[in-house]
């Protein structure tokens, strides 16, 4: 694949749409046995209704904010150490638009909402592997 086309690809070519959600009432412990099951390094936290935001848990707020502090991650629920509200990013967003964002807001991870609809999970794992499916030498 010619590199223009690497460059081309959108948020909706490469999101991820196998993702854990949990409820905010969840245990960390539940939260990261739903992250390896899916083999994801975040959950998204649902919503309580319409109007809400989602949240979001990686690795990152895990380590900082559960075992930096010593917490029991089955006593300590998702909503203590999520991530809330985030950055979300639409389907055709353009892959050098949403590292520049990644960049500038210093994320590693954005919904991709779709006509107020959970569509999907990006990060910038996703755009890196991008590259070598694009394989862009070749």
């Amino acid at each position: 694949m010619e590199e223009h086309r690497l460059y081309s690809l959108r948020a909706r070519d490469i999101m991820n749409q196998d993702f854990a959600v949990v409820s905010p009432l969840a245990t960390v412990q539940a939260a990261v046995e739903a992250m390896l099951a899916h083999r994801c390094s975040a959950v998204i936290v649902d919503r309580a209704d319409d109007g809400d935001a989602y949240g979001m848990v990686t690795y990152q707020e895990i380590t900082y904010r559960l075992l930096a502090k010593s917490l029991s991650p089955t006593r300590t629920r998702v909503a203590e150490i999520m991530v809330k509200p985030l950055i979300v990013v639409t389907p055709n967003l353009r892959l050098p638009f949403i590292a520049q964002l990644f960049a500038r807001v210093g994320i590693q991870h954005a919904l991709v909402i779709d006509e107020h609809r959970l569509a999907g999970i990006i990060s910038s794992a996703d755009l890196v592997k991008a590259i070598a499916a694009a394989d862009v030498d070749g």
